[in-house]
């Protein structure tokens, strides 16, 4: 994975916390799954290579997070966005 790759991989865990951790006053829960949704069908049609390399980037992310309610999230996304 290059350093691009990887810095891009970082800020789209950073959107996909963020909206998924989203109070449901300040982003409405339809709308975040709309938002996701087609996120998760690209990301869904990469190589299986190409999943492995997200998971492990995700994995990345969850060990350098410090809030454990984000940590969490991030190793939940795998399955969220049908990775694995």
């Amino acid at each position: 994975m290059t350093d691009l790759e990887r810095v891009l991989g970082k800020a789209l865990v950073e959107i996909i916390v963020s909206i998924d951790l989203s109070d449901d006053d300040d982003i409405d829960p339809d709308v975040a799954t709309s938002l996701l949704e087609p996120v998760a069908a690209v990301l869904q049609g990469t190589s299986a290579e190409g999943r492995r390399a997200l998971v492990d980037l995700l994995i990345e992310c969850a060990e350098e997070e410090t809030v454990p309610e984000r940590r969490m999230t991030v190793l939940d996304l795998p399955g969220a966005l049908g990775l694995i």
